[in-house]
């Protein structure tokens, strides 16, 4: 398995450039820049969800943990995408909705048709009822959904905060209390396989909000990044590393409860001490990638093809482990599973961006989003671009 992580390490640095000695790209948190390490951590999210597969993981074990800190990031650009767009364009929350929920949901409902029809293809019945709650994503078919419906939660709550409520400290502090909120609602409802229920809903969800905070006081941000690069850079290995291990001991000396309990009963408290040691250490592990994204430019046309078909290879990758494992055939042999499942993955993912990306151009979705070829209305580039959907 020693060739996986040789590959992994490749993807990253093929093609890669760093800035001139004491000089930082300005540029480090542009779509374009960002676009490649979206892809990277997508990929990476893939290769979590496989080696969980795997009876005998071996070195692989180590990708088995990492998917809280992967998906830590697409919460940071979320919230840091919304905010920049809000802040550099007024008329950004003009037809928010539509511009922004039919790009962000399209590709899910479609994941989530495909899904139906290959169950209902091996055995599955469903009834009406049933099949139109699949689909809807109130009973979740697709069990790796559950980051498209948390987005789409956090944007809203975005949206009511940042269009009705003045004053950028009392928004940030909503928002702050929105996430304790939907923290203690995922707590009440334990764990399973269903909505809001496990701590992969809300556990790195706290980006999202440190995302906001740093497109909202981006200036001061990178100008004490760049001030202060050095030491940073020293310390925020050793304090990622700190804040990770404690919050894997945390994760099994105090583990989140799996039934319905008052998320504030003392039983609780465990809980919420494991949440905060996975909020550090998901904290420290952005910024650390802000860090290197100043002075490292990861860019190949791999990750890039990636980062673009993100939403789609998240969504579909899923369907191809359940038919390798059990659905279809069960395929043992773990190497030809880690190779199988992302080459018909990605092919796909491709053909799902590229029909979603075709639904754009028709006179249909035109009408549905009449404004939104109208200089007036344009939103800021960031939300085009498939991974903002993240």
């Amino acid at each position: 398995m020693l060739f996986l992580y040789l590959f992994l390490l490749y993807s990253l640095f093929w093609g890669a450039k760093r800035s001139p000695k004491g000089q930082f790209y300005t540029d480090a948190f542009s779509l374009d820049a960002t676009l490649p390490l979206r892809g990277f951590f997508m990929l990476l999210v893939v290769f979590h969800h496989l080696s969980q597969q795997l009876v005998h993981p071996g070195s692989l074990k180590f990708l088995q943990g990492i998917g809280l800190l992967c998906v830590s990031y697409f919460f940071f650009q979320s919230g840091y995408g919304l905010t920049k767009s809000y802040r550099e364009n007024p008329s950004y929350f003009h037809a928010f909705f539509r511009r922004r929920y039919c790009r962000l949901l399209t590709p899910f409902f479609l994941c989530n048709l495909i899904y139906l029809a290959v169950n209902a293809f091996f055995g599955v019945s469903y009834t009406p009822g049933r099949f139109l709650k699949c689909l809807a994503g109130l009973e979740l078919v697709n069990t790796h959904a559950w980051f498209i419906l948390t987005i789409a939660l956090f944007t809203f709550a975005f949206y009511v905060i940042f269009r009705f409520v003045p004053g950028r400290r009392t928004r940030y502090a909503l928002l702050f209390g929105f996430q304790l909120l939907y923290a203690a609602f995922c707590m009440h409802r334990g764990t399973g396989l269903q909505l809001f229920e496990g701590p992969w809903w809300f556990n790195s969800s706290i980006l999202f909000l440190v995302g906001a905070l740093f497109s909202g006081y981006e200036s001061a941000f990178i100008r004490f990044m760049r001030q202060n690069y050095r030491m940073l850079a020293i310390l925020s290995v050793p304090l990622f590393g700190l804040f990770y291990l404690v919050s894997v001991y945390a994760a099994g000396a105090f583990p989140y409860q799996i039934q319905d309990l008052p998320p504030l009963s003392p039983k609780m408290l465990g809980s919420w001490f494991t949440l905060l040691w996975q909020s550090l250490a998901v904290i420290s592990f952005c910024m650390a990638v802000n860090l290197f994204s100043l002075k490292i430019r990861c860019s190949n046309p791999f990750l890039r093809f990636l980062g673009k078909i993100s939403v789609e290879l998240y969504l579909i990758h899923g369907l191809f482990i359940q038919l390798c494992k059990g659905q279809l055939f069960t395929l043992k042999n773990d190497a030809l599973f880690l190779l199988l499942v992302p080459l018909l993955s990605v092919p796909s993912a491709w053909l799902l961006y590229r029909f979603v990306e075709f639904l754009e151009k028709t006179l249909l979705w035109a009408m549905l989003l009449p404004d939104r070829f109208t200089p007036s209305s344009a939103p800021h580039r960031r939300p085009q671009n498939p991974l903002s959907r993240l």
